[in-house]
């Protein structure tokens, strides 16, 4: 009997390229997105302050301005309407107290991504679903903490194309998590 082959141990199947690839970038993209909460985080009383500061001295350069036509009178009521609105949400948005509640909010949804990019590494699926939580979060947290404006849903639908553009590739990939590898033989 010929024991050559039994010599040689079978090779464990390889990650696809196009699996490795997105989850190098899910790395790059959670671990980016874990570092910027964690310096927001740490720095909203000075965001905050910048953002007063610049606030006054906006609202003190507007008062010197004078319009002299009416038809720039009544586009700039227009505008000040909407750049109200903004300004208001905008306000809204930031303050030191939602500054720490979106940024552990990030830290959250950055772990749930970076773990499900991870698992899905070692090609288990458990990560998809890992992943796919953490792009909910990222994308419910905005509207949790600020309600339905038009600055929110420009927030959420940053992160929402990307986080679900990915999720539709992880998708593609699914057909090869959680395929048995072979044990060597004793």
């Amino acid at each position: 009997m010929d024991n050559r082959l039994d010599d040689f141990e079978p090779e464990p199947e390889r990650r696809p390229t196009f699996l490795t690839v997105l989850c190098v970038l899910t790395f790059i993209g959670s671990g980016w997105t874990i570092l910027s909460a964690i310096w927001s985080y740490t720095t909203a009383e000075q965001i905050v302050n910048v953002i007063n500061v610049q606030r006054v001295d906006r609202n003190n350069d507007s008062l010197h301005i004078k319009d002299s036509t009416r038809l720039t009178r009544e586009k700039n009521s227009d505008d000040n309407i909407i750049g109200q609105k903004l300004r208001i949400a905008t306000q809204k948005m930031m303050t030191v107290e939602n500054i720490h509640k979106k940024s552990i909010g990030d830290v959250i949804a950055g772990l749930f991504t970076l773990s499900g990019a991870v698992l899905m590494w070692f090609r288990r699926r458990i990560g998809f679903y890992l992943y796919m939580a953490g792009v909910a979060i990222g994308i419910a947290l905005p509207f949790y903490l600020y309600g339905n404006d038009l600055l929110t849903v420009g927030m959420a639908s940053f992160g929402a194309f990307f986080g679900l553009l990915f999720i539709v590739l992880y998708a593609l990939n699914l057909k090869w998590m959680n395929r048995p590898q072979q044990l060597p033989a004793n």
